[in-house]
């Protein structure tokens, strides 16, 4: 049954968001019916969490109850048990799915490669978007549901960037495929240059073109990330101290940006890491006129309502462009540290084990590692609404087979990855 729900889940994600239908004020996509299939199968199988618990565990649970608090307190009862309910299948349902499930370096190896190849197959109306400037997934998905859910803003000229136009695939918007594509890289080129066979070059060479397609500056954000990060898994072994160093070195230098500059160290930062100036400024924005929201609201946020914005500003929208910004802005500073320390607890317990593993799966838990803490850093500028929550925990949920693995099975031998699945 765990097989056929991540399979299930994983096809979901790529359903165009057109797919949906109202149980009250819950908008219920394949994704979430799949989701709520899986926190069951986890609950009902709550002895298996526990054996396989870890900090990372009590931190997620931690999450929930403060959003539980943070709903009830910002609102009412029911809205805390509505919000939180869904915020809890799209976070530890997630999670335990790939948990629960991806137990084997095969099993990484499959969903890895199943993902690739769902892109890939995409490829061609990916391309179609961004050359003709019809939408074509999205218009076709309207016609049959009758829900016009696209944000009208992605048809306007904001979107185009000379002949091409920012595609979106299946999903909400650009910054999504993208990221999602991005994601996978490590695997994709980790596996071309191990193997080096045509069919891994091809599912290479689709995840760069997707990217491309988007035109969007959160999958070049990720690539540079991953490289930086490779150094940092290559040396972390033999040179932690000055990993160390670098670390506490660059927090002083930020505290000094913070003061010296009038912008500051996120206003700077964010406004340099997109493409379009406008984009950067209005980031900057979110961020400068949040801060008041949350210094009055540090710990338990604000929920669901709208944060202050000058009145002369108010044409900025309410959205929030950043995944860790907004999470800080709902539901409180202490909701952030916990994700933030469950997400590297999770990357640095592996970090510390990498060069453990025997070679033959080093290599996947070395691109689990680049693909999530990139997923962690772009987070600062993107938000990840719609599909990528639930990606985002599945994602984190997806490197506990390693830690797994190197405890039950201690032996020299190779495990039996495959070497040429099918798609």
């Amino acid at each position: 049954m765990l097989r056929i729900l991540a399979l299930l889940f994983i096809l979901s994600l790529f359903i165009p968001f057109e797919f949906y239908t109202m149980a009250g004020t819950v908008r219920l996509e394949a994704y979430r019916i799949i989701l709520i299939a899986a926190l069951v199968y986890a609950l009902l199988n709550f002895r298996q969490l526990l054996a396989q618990a870890d900090l990372v565990d009590i931190l997620l649970f931690a999450l929930i109850g403060l959003s539980f608090a943070s709903f009830w307190y910002n609102h009412s009862l029911q809205k805390a048990i509505e919000s939180t309910g869904l915020y809890a299948l799209e976070t530890l349902g997630a999670f335990y799915l790939a948990r629960l499930y991806i137990t084997t370096p095969e099993r990484f190896f499959q969903v890895n490669r199943l993902f690739i190849f769902l892109i890939l197959l995409l490829l061609p109306l990916t391309l179609y978007e961004a050359l003709s400037h019809h939408r074509i997934l999205h218009e076709l998905a309207e016609q049959i549901t009758g829900n016009q859910s696209l944000d009208y803003r992605l048809y306007t000229d904001d979107y185009i960037r000379g002949p091409l136009m920012r595609a979106t695939s299946v999903f909400a918007h650009p910054i999504l495929f993208g990221t999602l594509a991005a994601l996978f890289f490590p695997f994709a080129i980790m596996l071309f240059l191990r193997q080096r066979t045509s069919g891994h070059f091809a599912g290479l060479a689709g995840l760069v073109l997707s990217m491309l397609t988007t035109l969007s500056s959160a999958p070049l954000l990720s690539l540079i990330f991953q490289g930086v990060s490779l150094l940092l898994v290559r040396f972390w072994n033999s040179a932690r101290r000055f990993w160390v160093a670098l670390f506490f070195g660059g927090l002083a230098g930020a505290m000094l940006l913070n003061v010296l500059s009038n912008r500051g160290f996120f206003g700077l930062l964010i406004s340099y890491l997109t493409f379009n100036p406008n984009t950067g400024y209005f980031r900057m924005l979110q961020w400068k006129y949040s801060m008041d929201d949350i210094l009055d609201n540090p710990i338990l946020g604000i929920a669901h309502n709208d944060w202050s914005r000058p009145y002369w500003q108010e044409w900025m929208g309410d959205s929030i462009d950043s995944f860790w910004l907004l999470l800080t802005l709902q539901h409180g500073v202490f909701a952030t540290l916990f994700l933030l320390i469950a997400c590297f607890y999770a990357v640095f317990n592996l970090l510390n084990r990498v060069h453990r593993f025997h070679d033959a799966i080093r290599w996947m838990v070395t691109a689990w590692i680049l693909a999530f803490l990139s997923l962690i850093l772009i987070g600062f500028s993107v938000d990840y609404f719609g599909k990528l929550q639930p990606i985002f925990f599945f994602a984190l949920g997806m490197g506990g087979w390693a830690r797994y693995y190197l405890d039950v099975d201690m032996s020299p031998e190779p495990p039996a990855v495959p070497q040429e699945p099918s798609a």
